[in-house]
């Protein structure tokens, strides 16, 4: 079935010189934008109740959910598959968009009896919309992983932030002129419409929807292969957002809006960074040979931990002076749920590579059951330690994330040999670095205690990073290095 050539494998290196200038093109405007979102994130929180934002919450994880769970592992399979022919392209999108209409399905007919278990009760009447832009969002995300296997970063990057800027846009003014909870979601259609337009006509529409016969051993193959990995990529979902249900079925709706706003800033440097990283590094491993691949997915990591470890130690360090800054009383709990939950952003992106890894060397079995066993973790630790109290729970997902990279390192050694310290040694010297700098934001905090809560923030972001370049230089400076050279390699050179 297959009719284009399989591309011709690639030595190690070339898979770091491919994620450092797909990273080139999707890093700046990446940061720029998911500043600016972030900006606007923690301004509508000035406009929106914390029950009804934990109301919207629910719906859109619902909404999302039945996106998730009618996936099927497309996107990846047109990602992680070589020489894949327009015929199986075709074969994935007619399932695609099929599996698309159960999902609306399932989302309008299961909201109401869901909504009073998590306690939100009005969190119906935001599941129309949801439903709308998740349908087109559907439409849009078949071109989008077309983009992506032919490495267009620039193009997608730029699609990206535009729709950001609108979903802030959009959002903000709304807000402000009283549209409570409902201002995201017409941000969020807003958003797609902007993306549609963006990236479907960016894609020769035959690429993707170029008729042919359905063959049924054709579907059988695509859908087997999906099967894993949208159990796998489900279960990830679940991980990420099925905890706020728990929450807000313990402690209240409100409770929950805060703790997903908390969750949400803990995770930015993961969404802005490590995901646009590990974006390029999922689509570079088919590239390369499988006997460069463990000296490939090495290197990754530690680069990786180099770059997200000070983002994520800096970021809980900073924590209540953010909260002081951006949220008014009625989301004063917000900080200290930050400090506990902002570990994840630093072994998340790290566990997301590994996870591609088994997905190139055609083991997607391993990531499925990995990704049910970190879901059940986090399930049983809110269950059972979560309910003493918010911040126990906030500490029992920051703890389950980072068991579930440890996990995946484990895995890796046992399968295909690779030691344990191959990974975690490297790891220790930003790891250092990073501790170096909490310990000096905190220390720096009670001097500054009769400055504007504005200049404490930057004082601190600027003290951390002097602090987290010294510890660098002191003990990675190797590491840092191979970066800096990796980085010159990759943009200046061919």
């Amino acid at each position: 079935m297959n009719t284009t050539e399989a591309p011709a494998a690639e030595p190690a290196p070339s898979l770091a010189n491919r994620a450092v200038r797909g990273a080139a093109w999707t890093l700046p405007t990446s940061l720029v934008t998911r500043v600016l979102g972030l900006l606007g994130t923690l301004l509508i929180a000035r406009y929106v109740a914390p029950t009804e934002y934990g109301e919207y919450a629910a719906a859109s994880i619902v909404a999302m959910s039945a996106n998730s769970l009618t996936s099927l592992g497309i996107g990846t399979y047109l990602v992680a598959t070589p020489g894949i022919s327009r015929a199986e392209v075709f074969h994935a999108t007619c399932w695609f968009l099929g599996t698309g209409v159960v999902a609306v399905a399932g989302a309008l007919s299961v909201i109401g009896p869901l909504a009073g278990w998590f306690g939100a009760s009005n969190a119906a009447r935001f599941v129309p919309l949801l439903v709308l832009t998740m349908a087109i969002e559907r439409i849009i995300y078949l071109p989008e992983r077309m983009l992506v296997r032919q490495l267009r970063f620039g193009r997608l990057s730029i699609a990206r932030a535009a729709g950001e800027l609108t979903f802030t846009g959009v959002a903000v003014a709304l807000a402000i002129a009283g549209g409570g909870a409902m201002s995201i979601v017409w941000a969020g259609l807003a958003r797609t419409m902007l993306r549609f337009f963006a990236i479907v006509p960016a894609i020769d529409r035959r690429e993707w929807l170029e008729p042919h016969r359905l063959h049924l051993a054709t579907m059988r193959q695509i859908v087997g292969y999906g099967l894993n990995v949208s159990s796998a990529a489900m279960a990830n979902f679940a991980m990420r957002r099925w905890d706020n249900l728990l929450v807000s079925r313990y402690f209240g709706p409100a409770v929950m809006g805060a703790y997903n706003y908390a969750y949400n800033l803990a995770d930015t440097p993961a969404a802005a960074i490590g995901e646009q990283i590990g974006d390029v590094i999922a689509a570079s491993f088919p590239h390369v040979g499988a006997a460069n691949r463990p000296a490939a997915v090495v290197r990754a990591c530690t680069m990786m931990a180099l770059i997200m470890f000070p983002l994520a130690f800096g970021l809980g360090a900073v924590a209540p002076t953010l909260a002081q800054v951006f949220f008014n009383q009625r989301w004063a709990n917000v900080g200290t749920m930050l400090v506990y939950l902002s570990v994840l952003s630093a072994p998340r992106p790290i566990a997301d590579i590994l996870l591609s890894y088994f997905y190139a060397s055609r083991r997607p079995g391993i990531v499925q059951w990995l990704e049910w066993l970190s879901l059940a973790a986090i399930l049983v630790a809110i269950s059972t330690v979560g309910r003493l109290g918010i911040n126990w729970t906030c500490a029992a997902v920051g703890v389950v994330f980072v068991l579930r990279t440890l996990a995946a390192m484990w895995v890796v050694r046992r399968q295909d040999g690779i030691p344990l310290s191959n990974f975690l040694f490297p790891m220790t010297k930003p790891l250092i670095a990073s501790i170096m700098m909490s310990a000096a934001v905190m220390s720096v905090r009670p001097l500054l205690g009769s400055v504007a809560p504005w200049a404490q923030l930057l004082s601190e972001v600027g003290v951390g990073a002097l602090v987290y370049l010294v510890g660098v230089l002191v003990f990675a400076r190797t590491a840092a290095r191979e970066m800096l050279d990796l980085i010159r390699s990759a943009l200046f050179r061919q």
